[in-house]
């Protein structure tokens, strides 16, 4: 997407949306199989709201490398 033709339109966002008061997505590293509930989002996108970009929750500008596996 960062490298199509999807670039200019995403330059010229700020003519045809509103900025956001507040954080309205989460991202963070989830285990293969684990399926998110939504209560899991939610507690990720306060702890995003409370603490800023953390390895917890994160964002597309301020990202964080997977963690590492662990032995089981």
């Amino acid at each position: 997407m960062y490298r199509s033709d999807h670039t200019g339109f995403l330059r010229r966002r700020a003519e045809w949306f509103e900025r956001m008061s507040e954080m309205i997505l989460a991202l963070w590293w989830v285990p293969a199989g684990h399926r998110p509930t939504e209560a899991e989002a939610v507690a990720r996108l306060d702890h995003l709201r409370l603490h800023g970009p953390t390895a917890h929750a994160f964002t597309f500008r301020h990202r964080f490398d997977p963690p590492e596996p662990t032995a089981t």
